[in-house]
This record gives structure tokens, C-alpha cells and sequence, in this order.
């Protein structure tokens, strides 16, 4: 790559270490070329002038909207789209198109059979679904049932959210196999 750093912007430092993983592991970039943003710090900078560096944003990133428009799109499959042009990557997600248990399971195995492999992310500990189970329990009692329906609605919005998240990643290790090269060459 070139003497400037590829600018990774993601909503949290969790993504950030995943999709840095996933570049890395396509062997077309170093991890100490790729310089690592929460969406706080790009709003900041992208409001302070011209970036000189490329930039690579996953997920639901504020003010990227606008960017879509002068993206040539490479990729649209599953509810994921990603796209470049010679400054700026764009890999979104839209959970709608795995919504149906049938495609998302679908979806799930072309992930494991990708992703998973790069990630392999370790099963959630079972001690946490039981104090999870056991605090619901309990704060239903305590508040005579009222918070089971805003729990559902908590659960609905952490399933869409992980859904949302593991589309991105997925597009992201498609993005580093096929496009990468392309934005950074």
C-alpha cells in the first residue's frame, strides 16, 4: 500500500477488532497499515476538512449516507452492499432480507463457512443465560410483569443488531477477498 493508512470507521471497538481481523486474514493488507476509527472519531474529522487517506466504512456510520451516491456498487447479496470509488468503501447491511428464519439460516452458512473461520468467536457462556433468565424473572416480578414486553423488545433490537452486525462482517470478508485491492492499490 501506498505511504497512507487505510482509515477503518465502525461503531465500536469490538467491530473495529473484527473487521480488522477479517482484513488481515485476506493477506492483502498489513494490520500497521490500517489506522482504526469509532464513528465519534470520524464525525470529528470528517467535519474538520479533506481526508487525505482512503477510507473503508462498515455498518450504519452517521453522515456516510451521502457517500452511496458516488459509490460504484460491487456487491448485493443477502441485504449486504458494498461498493467503492477511488477515495471512500462502503459496506452496509439490511436485516430485512434475512428476516425469515429459512434465509437467515441460509445466510448463517455461508458466514460459519467464512467468517466463523476467521473469527471463531467462543459460545456464550452459559452462567451469563442463566443470570440473564434469572434478572428477567425477577425484574418482572418486582414490577408485576410490566417489563416482559420491554424485554422482548430489548432482546428483538439485540437480535437485529447481532444479525445487522454479522452481515457486515460478512461483507467486509467478501470485500477483503474481491475489492480490497482495488481501493488500497
Amino acid at each position: 500500500m501506498a505511504d497512507t493508512k487505510l482509515i477503518l470507521v465502525c461503531k465500536d471497538k469490538s467491530m473495529i477488532e473484527d473487521v480488522t481481523k477479517i482484513l488481515v486474514a485476506s493477506g492483502n493488507i498489513r494490520e500497521d497499515e490500517i489506522e482504526a476509527w469509532e464513528e465519534k472519531t470520524w464525525e470529528v474529522k470528517a467535519k474538520g476538512g479533506p481526508i487525505g487517506s482512503k477510507v473503508l466504512l462498515v455498518g450504519d456510520i452517521k453522515d456516510s449516507t451521502p457517500l452511496s451516491c458516488f459509490i460504484d456498487i460491487k456487491y448485493e447479496r443477502w441485504g449486504i452492499l458494498y461498493g467503492v470509488n477511488p477515495r471512500y468503501a462502503l459496506i452496509t447491511a439490511e436485516t430485512i432480507y434475512i428476516k425469515d428464519n429459512a434465509r437467515y439460516q441460509a445466510f448463517m452458512t455461508d458466514y460459519n463457512d467464512t467468517v466463523g473461520k476467521v473469527l471463531e468467536a467462543p459460545a456464550e457462556d452459559q452462567s451469563n443465560k442463566v443470570a440473564k433468565t434469572i434478572g428477567t424473572v425477577g425484574l418482572a416480578v418486582a414490577t408485576g410483569g410490566a417489563s416482559l414486553a420491554a424485554q422482548k423488545l430489548y432482546d428483538d433490537n439485540k437480535v437485529l443488531t447481532e444479525k445487522s452486525r454479522q452481515l457486515c462482517l460478512f461483507g467486509v470478508w467478501h470485500f477483503a477477498r474481491n475489492t480490497l485491492g482495488e481501493l488500497i492499490g
